[in-house]
């Protein structure tokens, strides 16, 4: 997350080149308004508006469907040490969002052409430092699914004890405890700064720098930020997922085996390796997903430590592609969910759309009745 201040017309205000999950900021004494715009600073100046309209559709939208996700995935009849995982994930994807939202409306819309109230910069420090949390959750809790679905399919017949309801519980409040704990140097970053001009006072947050202390404290952060919340969760679910699609291969394998055997045993044991490889196949997606969106953000912004000026020039300018990307990944869950999951489709249709399945069975009850009195009296 990048907070600069630009000059629009002498006037100072807010710009940020921002990921939600990545609170880094640039050194705002060094920013010039006479350097001659790159291909990078002309992209963000032609998506940002864009951004502006699509990150708030994105969020409502995701807000919602996180929401659905919560209340299907906490029916009893889907109640699992998978669907706790998820459930969490849920709700912590739904809290990024709900922090994001806000924070669009006012920075991309209220007070895009001028400068916040001081009341506008504490809500951007509360952002800074929760959206981080709540995210780092997330990478995390993806990272937890992972083992346990790869640990369960390893291993079939302990899976079930070494991945139980009350670990998966255990697994979630670890990680909100040690994530927490890991972001504290992030909550510690950061200070306001007020800019006097022409009577009047702008005020912006940036990392504190005024002490060798906290000098060193902006580096630990940018470090933990790039390693262990971005690349090292990235690099563990793309070896998971290698190892999830080749369990799957293996699994398919038997169950094929299984079909050439005629006796019912044979005939269960091959439906519930389909069910198996189903769920997976499903996880394995939200897994890629997570790596996919996840890893360019790690990336840039380890670069962004290693390479001066790198912030500004490239990480900053591909923030609100990269916030458009991780918002996208945080609601597109429900979408996979119903798609590749037919027990979270049936639960979901029996919750919300069972009034309206009803009325169109009977209404297409009553018409076969009516054609076939038609056909009688005719004949």
């Amino acid at each position: 997350m990048a907070y600069t201040i630009s000059n629009v017309n002498a006037t100072p205000w807010i710009s940020f080149g921002m990921t939600s999950v990545s609170p880094t900021t640039a050194d705002v004494s060094n920013v010039s308004t006479e350097q001659t715009p790159s291909d990078l600073d002309r992209f963000q100046d032609v998506y940002r508006p864009i951004h502006g309209v699509a990150a708030p559709i994105i969020c409502i939208l995701g807000i919602i469907a996180n929401c659905l996700n919560i209340v299907v995935l906490t029916r009893k009849n889907m109640v699992s040490p998978t669907n706790v995982l998820l459930t969490w994930l849920a709700i912590s994807d739904g809290l990024t969002m709900m922090a994001y939202l806000p924070y669009v409306i006012l920075n991309y819309h209220i007070y895009i052409n001028s400068a916040g109230p001081l009341s506008n910069a504490r809500f951007i420090m509360f952002f800074a430092i929760f959206s981080v949390i709540v995210h780092s959750i997330s990478i995390w809790l993806t990272v937890s699914l992972a083992v346990f679905r790869y640990v369960f399919i390893r291993y079939p017949r302990r899976g079930a004890k070494l991945c139980s309801i009350y670990r998966a519980k255990l697994t979630v409040f670890i990680v909100c405890v040690v994530v927490t704990l890991v972001c504290i140097p992030n909550s510690l970053s950061y200070t306001f700064f007020k800019v006097e001009k022409n009577d009047m006072t702008f005020w912006y947050i940036d990392v504190r720098r005024d002490t060798p202390g906290y000098q060193f404290l902006k580096n630990f952060n940018l470090w933990i930020q790039a390693i262990l919340v971005k690349l090292l969760p990235c690099l563990l679910l793309a070896v998971l997922s290698i190892l999830l699609i080749k369990q799957m291969k293996d699994a398919e394998k038997r169950r094929k085996k299984l079909m050439n055997k005629s006796n019912s045993k044979a005939e269960d044991d091959s439906r519930r390796h389909r069910k198996t490889n189903r769920t997976t196949k499903m996880l394995v997606t939200v897994v890629v997903l997570f790596v996919l969106t996840e890893t360019p953000q790690g990336i840039l912004q380890l670069l962004a430590g290693i390479i001066d000026g790198f912030f500004s020039k490239v990480y900053g300018p591909l923030g609100d592609l990269m916030d458009t990307l991780a918002l996208f990944n945080n609601g597109i869950n429900f979408v996979l969910y119903c798609t590749m999951s037919k027990h979270f489709r049936d639960t979901f249709i029996k919750i919300f759309l069972s009034d309206i399945v009803k009325s169109s069975t009977l209404r297409t009850d009553t018409q076969l009745m009516a054609a076939r009195t038609t056909r009688v009296s005719e004949v």
